[in-house]
């Protein structure tokens, strides 16, 4: 097949491509349009001229299996640094297809909202975001279409076009595009005409656009606050609390949760439990007994350590979309994507630009979850200082604990008001509507795993009613 682009152009794309990676800059190519034929034909030129080990490609039907982990799944496609992503389609294909002009005008928002939180997280976090939308007319494809290849049977899984044109382009461009036509993050039209005229101006577009900002000099960045604009819970904690009849309530509790877990997963949602807390608050122990009444087909529990030297290289929240739960299933997080904002500031394992600029991302991050029918819980578990230091030498004088204390846990301990004081900034600026925060009285284990497991049973009742 004869190259449709110049030989001088293809040495200039694979030049820059070489100081893609060489600048470990992440670019990120979005294609949009109301052919999917064109977006595909487009995407296999530009494939065939680039170098292959620096090139991910992903083809997104919005009209395919629903439910909270192909929507997901792209966070998780995202290029690492030196890597170029192709998107064949993206989440506006999704907000068309989901789009009735009669019903979910407030959702529909939402949804435009979430879209721009994500690219701007994208941009902040140091990713090239080019979109290009492909204007095609019914008579630019009558003219021109066979030069995009056959039209491939729409059951067959390498039909491009398993959406609605007309109601794609009414959408597109009446309700979404002056929308997401950002500053940050702006649309590149491209008028379809023949197949060599449209992978040329393609071609020379991204081309520019990337030396655009390999040139570029960098920035200061503008000065950012957290804002701290929730309520927190933790000023109204009683330690105190005792727990009757524990026996009981954690089997009834059990078997509650076991029936619920059944409903989950003949439901198109999915449902993901996140633990933080104190050195010694019990996260283990509530995770333990959570994980016990449910059947292990059905969850995972992932514990967060030290980023892998691949998830460096990557934004901050990429590693975590690998747990993202897929349609029925339960995930457990071990610590979370909340370590930005307590052990990394602390500890100076990110800058004071990321930390501030964490709240507004990890609640965009939590609000794609939500919408995407992730059903989200959140547990800080609380404890006093005193009942951290009887923890920490009950361990320490047990020989079959003693491999759960830790010089580190001691060195913690000594920055006990540090942390503190970034516990009520995290809980305060991220306990939102949609995501909000369960603080639990954690001196007393029975109680917090009572706790734990009446939460998850009574969320699971209100969401799946």
């Amino acid at each position: 097949m004869e190259a449709l682009i110049p030989d001088h152009l293809l040495s200039d794309l694979n030049q820059l491509q070489q100081r893609v990676l060489t600048a470990g800059l992440p670019v990120l190519i979005l294609f949009e349009g109301s052919s999917g034929r064109v977006i595909g034909r487009v995407n296999s030129e530009l494939i065939r001229c680039l170098e292959p080990r620096g090139v991910t490609y992903t083809h997104y039907d919005p009209a395919g299996p629903n439910g909270p982990r192909p929507i997901m799944d792209f966070f998780h496609r995202l290029p690492g640094g030196g890597q170029i992503g192709l998107f064949d389609r993206s989440w506006y294909s999704s907000i068309i297809e989901q789009y009735n002009e009669d019903e979910k005008a407030d959702e529909f928002d939402t949804m435009l909202g979430i879209s721009n939180g994500l690219e701007r997280y994208l941009v902040h976090n140091g990713v090239l975001l080019i979109k290009i939308i492909f204007r095609a007319t019914e008579s630019s494809m009558k003219e021109y279409g066979k030069q995009y290849g056959p039209r491939v049977p729409k059951k067959s899984f390498l039909s491009m076009d398993h959406i609605d044109p007309t109601k794609y382009r009414e959408v597109m461009f009446d309700h979404i595009y002056e929308r997401t036509n950002t500053e940050y993050a702006p649309w590149n039209t491209i008028q379809v005409k023949g197949i060599g005229e449209t992978v040329l101006e393609t071609a020379e577009t991204i081309m520019r656009i990337v030396k655009e900002r390999l040139d570029m000099e960098p920035s200061a960045g503008v000065p950012l606050e957290i804002g701290r604009i929730y309520d927190n819970p933790r000023g109204k904690l009683k330690f105190d609390k005792k727990c009757p009849h524990y026996d009981e309530t954690i089997k009834e509790l059990s078997e509650e949760l076991g029936e619920l877990q059944m409903k989950l997963s003949l439901s198109n949602r999915s449902m993901a439990i996140c633990f933080e807390g104190w050195d010694a608050s019990g996260k283990g122990s509530c995770i333990k007994h959570l994980c016990h009444a449910l059947n292990p087909r059905g969850y995972d529990v992932f514990q967060t350590k030290a980023p892998s030297e691949d998830e460096l290289n990557h934004t901050y929240l990429w590693r975590f979309s690998k747990g993202i739960p897929e349609r029925g299933h339960i995930s457990v997080f071990d610590r979370t994507w909340y370590g930005r904002m307590m052990v990394e500031p602390i500890e100076c394992f990110c800058t004071e630009e990321e930390y501030k600029r964490s709240p507004p991302e990890i609640n965009a991050f939590e609000r794609i979850m939500v919408n995407s029918g992730i059903i989200l819980v959140k547990f800080w578990l609380d404890i006093t200082p005193d009942e951290q230091l009887a923890r920490f030498e009950k361990r320490e004088g047990d020989p079959l604990k003693q491999w759960k204390i830790t010089e580190e846990d001691w060195r913690n301990r000594s920055k006990w008001d540090e942390y503190d004081e970034h516990v009520n900034v995290m809980i305060e600026s991220t306990n939102t509507e949609h995501a909000p925060w369960t603080v639990v009285e954690a001196n007393n284990k029975k109680y917090a795993r009572v706790t734990v497991l009446k939460t998850v049973v009574e969320t699971l009742k209100k969401e799946l009613k």
